[in-house]
């Protein structure tokens, strides 16, 4: 069988080597437009920095590597132009020699990625500028470093706060540069509003954020945006988005989704029964929302390219699902999340409920005990865990994998608070935070406290009369508008007992919970606390421009 894979990177070097170990038999060829094949895309923004100090060190197999390990024919800079379908013959350009060329396959698998978007709002970007780069290959990087050390720049503009925005910026401020980073609302769009606050606050700690504004048109020294302003730049990194690389298949026959990915089946066939798509070129399963939604990340990269090689040569089994695991590490504060963010939730219009809570990594006498954000959603009628997000300092990975691995077996939030984590002072407290998060979760499930959640306060606000039992002096220096200050020692159970609603908060929500549950032992039903309270609500009014402290 002679087998044909167009794109060399991360899914398509993954799916020939694993074709090879599961048959010496086939011809398999590996083409990539690019210099590299089989690079470390994730570790790219750590070559800017020179954490990664050797560009060989990116390079996982080089195309003489293929052939004497594994008996591949990998060629870099070759281009696929055009799939025949009819006649199965791919049409291939040398890039080195500029001669054309057929390849005929059996199978064909289309890996080819994504590619940087640049929107077509932005002028001026059409002029080709030797300081205006993108990040999505080792030359990239090699380019960016080399242009920086030879002209001595030092002011650098990050274009988009997504991953590639924030690791991009976070390794050229380890060179000591002027960084900023342009962001048009708030950044990581994939991470709830309530949380993102807490890292655009860091990032504003280390670098300059520029948000709610985007740049309109760049000029050889200047950057014009939105909002009128113009700043001045050395290096000007564009890292907005992507968009996937399906131009060939569509020109071929083959259907595209709506957002332009390629159309795949269950076993990651195309309309074409002889011909894949893997990675960042299409849209994977999601079994919690059972629709195809793009997820652009190296491990469903992988595990689709292993799984088109089982399926190829007959021994496939499961057809891979993805629930959307990701961790990032911004400055000094780690990012983790898994399962259905707040966007996807109500996109879908899957009821949900969820949870906040502030909780440190280990026992916090120990000097090196680290916060740790936390937000759980959930199934209103059955408890099922539907997504986990966490931001902080504190070892916040750990937690959203363990999570990761329930939501996958379909647990619910009682399955969490009963799941058995390793417990040593420096790792962990003695009752791990998900635990008490769950607990938190099951209190709200059973009806046993009432919540507010922060991106409804505005809405509902005018329900309730809105009690802050802090002290009068965390009261005076910030508090929500129209509330009042009764601090927890001077609640009085008698005071409520009427036909008012009451929402209760404090500084981080554990006082306003205890207040709650000890006037629910009154008998009182007509009492709410307020989710995250102060804590989060000062980051969400920054992070999305609300008015509602003072």
């Amino acid at each position: 069988m002679k087998i044909l894979i167009i794109g060399g990177v991360a899914a398509g070097a993954t799916c020939a080597t694993n074709l090879r170990k599961l048959s010496d038999e086939n011809e398999i060829i590996l083409i990539e437009k690019g210099r590299d094949t089989s690079f470390k895309n994730c570790e790219i923004p750590y070559y800017l920095s020179y954490m990664v100090e050797d560009k060989e060190d990116l390079i996982a197999r080089k195309p003489e590597e293929f052939k004497k390990k594994n008996n591949i024919d990998a060629r870099n800079f070759t281009e696929a132009l055009a799939i025949n379908l009819h006649e199965k013959y791919v049409e291939i350009k040398d890039l080195k020699t500029g001669k054309t060329y057929k390849e005929t396959y059996d199978k064909l698998i289309i890996a080819t990625g994504a590619s940087p978007f640049i929107p077509d709002s932005i002028k001026g970007l059409e002029k080709e500028r030797k300081n205006v780069f993108k990040v999505e290959n080792v030359v990239d990087v090699e380019n960016i470093r080399k242009y920086i050390k030879e002209n001595k720049a030092k002011k650098v503009i990050v274009n988009g706060a997504g991953f590639i925005g924030i690791e991009s910026a976070e390794n050229l401020n380890e060179l000591n540069l002027d960084v900023s980073l342009v962001v048009r609302s708030r950044v990581l769009g994939n991470i709830d509003e309530e949380l993102a606050g807490f890292v655009e606050e860091n990032i504003s700690e280390h670098i300059n954020l520029i948000k709610n504004d985007e740049i309109v048109e760049v000029k050889d020294k200047s950057l014009l945006l939105k909002s009128g302003k113009e700043i001045s730049y050395d290096v000007l990194i564009n890292a907005i988005g992507v968009k996937p690389n399906s131009k060939i298949a569509e020109n071929a026959g083959l259907k595209l989704t709506k957002s332009g990915a390629i159309e795949t089946d269950r076993n990651l066939l195309t309309n074409d029964p002889d011909i894949y798509a893997i990675g960042d070129v299409i849209e994977v399963y999601n079994p919690l929302t059972k629709t195809n939604a793009k997820l652009n990340l190296a491990w469903p990269a992988h595990r689709q390219a292993k799984f088109v090689a089982n399926h190829i040569m007959g021994k496939a089994k499961k057809s891979p699902t993805f629930i959307g695991s990701f961790a990032l590490r911004s400055f000094d504060m780690n990012v983790a999340s898994t399962g259905l963010s707040k966007k996807q939730l109500d996109g879908a219009k899957i009821p949900y409920k969820s949870t906040l809570i502030t909780h440190n990594d280990s026992v916090n006498i120990l000097p090196y005990s680290k916060p740790m954000n936390m937000k759980i959603s959930f199934d209103p009628y059955t408890g099922q865990i539907y997504g986990f997000q966490a931001v902080g300092e504190g070892d916040v990975v750990k937690r959203v994998d363990i999570v990761a691995g329930l939501i996958g077996m379909g647990a619910d939030i009682y399955d969490l608070y009963d799941t058995e984590i390793s417990y040593q002072p420096i790792y962990s407290t003695p009752e791990d935070a998900l635990n008490t998060l769950a607990s938190q979760a099951i209190d709200i499930f059973e009806g046993k406290i009432k919540n507010i959640e922060i991106p409804k306060l505005q809405e509902r606000k005018d329900e309730f009369i809105i009690v802050d039992v802090r002290e009068k002096e965390e009261f005076e220096k910030s508090h929500i508008k129209g509330a009042i200050n009764i601090p927890t020692n001077k609640i009085a159970p008698e005071d409520f007992k009427n036909k008012n609603k009451y929402l209760i908060y404090c500084r981080s929500g554990n006082r306003a919970k205890s207040v709650v549950k000890n006037l629910q032992k009154q008998g009182l039903e007509n009492i709410y606390y307020l989710e995250g309270s102060i804590n989060y609500l000062e980051k969400y009014q920054k992070t999305m421009g609300v008015d509602i402290l003072e």
